[in-house]
């Protein structure tokens, strides 16, 4: 054999043993039956719950969290967004360590979480959440990936139904992934139950909710103090349309996974609490921002930006000194999805207190 042919066969032979490797790789569903689920009678199977000193409970300079007996009337359970951001279509492990924690612990606790330990006792479940190469995908082997995710949700809300709530009133709140398994929740475990009762109101920001859930008997929030209703809403530049979010968005809706393909979705101004509502810069009371993972948070920073809710997508002008505060690979193409929590959160934090004592107000009619 010659050296060019000898070459050749082994090119050959390699390639054969590539598409051996490849064809034998393990399934979505083989990868995530090696996955343990997390039990959640376990502490190690909540990212945050009541009585953790952990980075739930960090507020910003000169803002404090609610002394316990306050917060011991409501309860918030809380879905957090995607951190595992792997290119392949899978789950993280529930307790998934690395860059995946780092996310969790350091972004998602301080700067979303946070804005309910003025109010309330704040439950967040690990789960087995889809990557998100997953969660953006609408075929078969990402929807098994979502469906895994949401069953570990699922599971936490009922346990924390059963074992942990005794009653009280609760918030759901979420962002992104999360409140795509926020959706399926309400749908499924809520709506037309006695919890509906009890549920304050839902934060399910970063989804691209149907307005047509109102229908599903869901209304909307109309106002600062309504309550048993929803909230969403997407952050993006002003004028920039979000097509993915608008037409390619996995939602749950009608029973099964499917894309938004172009429904109208929901948008609350998180400025003024009205629905496809619009207001000045002045209306909102601060934005908080990261120095570092290990850094505290700084005072919240005042009327950095106005919103308006635009073709159903809250449209934010943020002025060029604040850009660095609020600046991501997404916000290079005009959508601030990312900071959906943090460009509001002082308004977020009043909004939640404002709508329990509405709650408790007429409750006690």
């Amino acid at each position: 054999m010659t050296v060019k042919l000898a070459s050749l066969f082994a090119i050959l032979c390699l390639a054969g043993s590539l598409a051996h490797a490849f064809a034998h790789l393990p399934t979505g569903a083989d990868k995530n039956s090696n996955l343990p689920a997390p039990d959640y009678s376990h502490a190690d199977a909540w990212l945050a719950q009541p009585g953790d000193s952990g980075n739930a409970e960090h507020t910003p300079a000169g803002v404090l969290p609610g002394e316990s007996s306050q917060r011991d009337k409501v309860d918030v359970f809380f879905i957090h967004p995607t951190t595992y951001l792997a290119p392949t279509k899978g789950n993280a492990r529930y307790d998934e360590r690395g860059e995946v924690e780092s996310r969790l612990q350091h972004g998602v606790l301080r700067f979303q979480a946070s804005v309910f330990n003025g109010c309330c006792r704040i439950f967040a479940p690990h789960y087995r959440q889809a990557s998100l190469a997953a969660i953006t995908k609408s075929d078969a082997e990402s929807v098994a990936a979502t469906d895994l995710a949401y069953s570990d949700v699922a599971r936490a809300f009922d346990y924390y139904i059963a074992h942990r709530n005794q009653g009280r009133p609760f918030i759901v709140a979420s962002h992104s992934q999360g409140s795509t398994h926020a959706m399926r929740l309400l749908q499924e475990k809520i709506l037309h139950t006695p919890l509906a009762q009890r549920m304050i109101a839902a934060y399910v920001i970063g989804s691209s909710l149907p307005q047509a859930i109102a229908q599903q008997g869901l209304p909307i929030c109309q106002s600062e103090s309504a309550t048993g209703c929803v909230i969403d809403w997407n952050t993006v530049k002003a004028g920039h349309i979000d097509e993915r979010r608008k037409q390619d968005a996995v939602i749950w809706w009608d029973g099964r996974y499917q894309t938004i393909a172009g429904r109208p979705i929901v948008c609350v101004n998180p400025l003024n609490w009205k629905a496809n509502g619009s207001a000045e810069a002045s209306a909102n009371l601060g934005s908080i921002y990261s120095d570092g993972p290990e850094a505290s948070i700084p005072e919240p920073l005042a009327h950095v930006t106005g919103a308006s809710c635009d073709n159903d997508l809250l449209g934010v002008d943020i002025p060029f000194r604040d850009r660095r505060h609020f600046a991501d690979a997404l916000t290079i193409i005009g959508v601030y999805h990312d900071f959906d929590y943090n460009l509001f959160y002082m308004n977020i934090r009043q909004n939640v207190a404002v709508r329990i004592a509405h709650y408790m107000a007429e409750a006690h009619r």
